[in-house]
């Protein structure tokens, strides 16, 4: 990580850990784009993970539920999102390795043109509650 990219790297921590201790998802992460290579995309922050496999996850622009986040700039939820295999277009890494079965996905945006820049994801095992559109809401809500 470049010392430019320290500052955002802390807010975008910040964001995780008060989205996480603040609610009951059991899992909650911010990818972000990378500098020397934009259509890669990286899990940077995680709180409630279950092991470390996610380090070594990396996403692609338009393949799989966070792909299609940053590819689309637009939301995405899921309450069944282990029931999708490694060929559907939504099928999710982080969710399987997380064992997560209710997921929600929002943008990160970058001002002034409200470029994709990551994910922020959040989650729970063993179905507790559905994903509806107050998550997506309360997630957005964290990035402001």
């Amino acid at each position: 990580m470049s010392v430019e990219q320290a500052p955002v790297s802390n807010r975008y921590q910040e964001v995780v850990t008060r989205l996480y201790y603040s609610s009951k998802y059991d899992f909650v992460g911010v990818a972000l784009r990378e500098n020397q290579s934009p259509h890669l995309t990286r899990w940077i922050h995680v709180l409630g993970n279950i092991n470390e496999r996610w380090r070594r996850i990396v996403l692609r622009r338009g393949i799989g539920l966070a792909g299609l986040v940053v590819q689309t700039g637009h939301p995405f939820l899921n309450n069944e999102i282990l029931q999708l295999d490694y060929r559907d277009q939504f099928y999710c890494p982080i969710a399987r390795l997380e064992q997560l079965t209710n997921v929600v996905a929002v943008p990160i945006k970058k001002a002034p043109f409200n470029q994709v820049v990551g994910v922020l994801l959040a989650g729970y095992r063993e179905h507790k509650k559905e994903m509806n559109d107050q998550d997506i809401q309360k997630l957005s809500q964290y990035l402001h």
